[in-house]
This record gives structure tokens, C-alpha cells and sequence, in this order.
């Protein structure tokens, strides 16, 4: 298949790559739409440690179940999944190791054995792109794939507004015009900001 390749800092080509094959616990989806992030730009520019060169960015998609590997659960938890061929869905695409102290302790973004889509394995700047059945998560009908893929930077924005945990009428400085600043932005005038300042560079 075709998909856009890192093959080092500084060089990114369109090429040809092996078709995915999922292991059990695994689906295949066939890319609807996907997103860049300031992450990619930084792949690209050799600034994060974690990548295994050469490399499919993109952890930003949503897209079709295409293929269900063996041993596919039908309910993760409380969540039933209907991860089925044909299903719309979204990917969290961070994966954790689920058995170091970080991750035990509920710090799972210090995890030790960290990976994740478009990082350390190949992402959505393909055709097809291999997912854990366990972080797929089933779109509703009225959601494209160009919306879906604000999903993953939305969540982003929502657990630091979280973690902040604002009350209303909290005035905010938001550092940064980008995607997740403007996210941020309505954030928190939705969220009953009484004013809310953002700071970004005029170049």
C-alpha cells in the first residue's frame, strides 16, 4: 500500500509499504481521514527521542473496520464494542504496557514501555493502519471521519481543563494560537470564562 514515510529526519517520501496483518486482539482499519500534529512536525524534524526511523506519521484518524483479528473482544469492561468489519471508529492511539509502576500508580503518560501509533509503530499516513481492538471506540453515525479525527486533541484539551478544574467567572492566558489552544479557548468560554486572553508569535 501506499503511505507517506519518515525515513529520517528531514526526509519524507511517498512510497510503498507491506499491507498490514493483524495479530489477535488487533483490527485493520482503512484510513478515512487523519490529522497533522505539532507531534509529525517534530518526527520530521528529529526532535522526539521515542521514533524508530523510518516511520508512517500520524496518530490524528478515524476510519473503517476492515479486518478483525482473532480474539477480538466484544466487551471491554463496561463498554460493549461492536467492533465489527464495516464499523466507523476512532483510535486512542497511545499504548501503555499496562504492568510498570507508572501505569499501575494511574500515570500511564510516564509509562515505562510507552509506544504509540505514528510514533514508535506505523500510523495513519496509509491506507491501512493496525490498532488494538481495546482502543478502538465506535463512532456515531452523525460524526465524519474529519470530525472524528479531533477527537484524539479534543481529549487532550479536556483532561488539562480537568486537571485545572476551572470554576466560572475564572478569567485564563492561553499560551499559543494553535489547534490545541483554540480548542482550549472554547473550552473555557463555554465553560463560563469571564475573560480569556491568548498570546501567540506574529511572524
Amino acid at each position: 500500500m501506499r503511505a507517506a514515510l519518515i525515513d529520517k529526519p528531514g526526509s519524507v517520501r511517498v512510497g510503498n509499504i507491506p499491507d498490514p496483518t493483524p495479530n489477535p486482539g488487533e483490527l485493520i482499519i482503512r484510513v478515512g481521514a487523519r490529522g497533522i500534529c505539532g507531534t509529525d512536525l517534530h518526527i520530521v524534524d528529529g526532535d522526539s527521542p521515542l521514533v524508530r526511523y523510518p516511520i508512517v506519521p500520524s496518530h490524528e484518524f478515524a476510519g473503517e473496520v476492515v479486518v478483525v483479528g482473532k480474539n477480538v473482544p466484544q466487551r471491554i469492561g463496561t463498554r460493549e464494542t461492536k467492533l465489527a468489519v464495516g464499523a466507523r471508529v476512532a483510535v486512542e492511539p497511545n499504548r501503555y504496557c499496562s504492568y510498570c509502576e507508572f501505569y499501575r500508580t494511574g500515570r500511564e503518560n510516564l509509562c515505562l514501555n510507552y509506544a504509540a501509533i505514528g510514533v514508535t509503530a506505523d500510523g495513519a499516513f496509509a491506507g491501512y493502519v493496525t490498532v488494538l481492538a481495546s482502543q478502538a471506540y465506535v463512532l456515531p453515525e452523525n460524526l465524519s471521519f474529519q470530525e472524528a479525527t479531533l477527537i484524539e486533541p479534543v481529549s487532550c484539551a479536556v483532561h488539562g481543563m480537568h486537571r485545572l478544574n476551572p470554576k466560572s467567572g475564572d478569567s485564563f492566558l492561553i499560551m499559543g494560537a494553535g489547534t490545541m489552544g483554540l480548542i482550549l479557548l472554547q473550552l473555557a468560554v463555554r465553560g463560563g470564562a469571564s475573560r480569556v486572553a491568548m498570546v501567540d508569535l506574529n511572524t
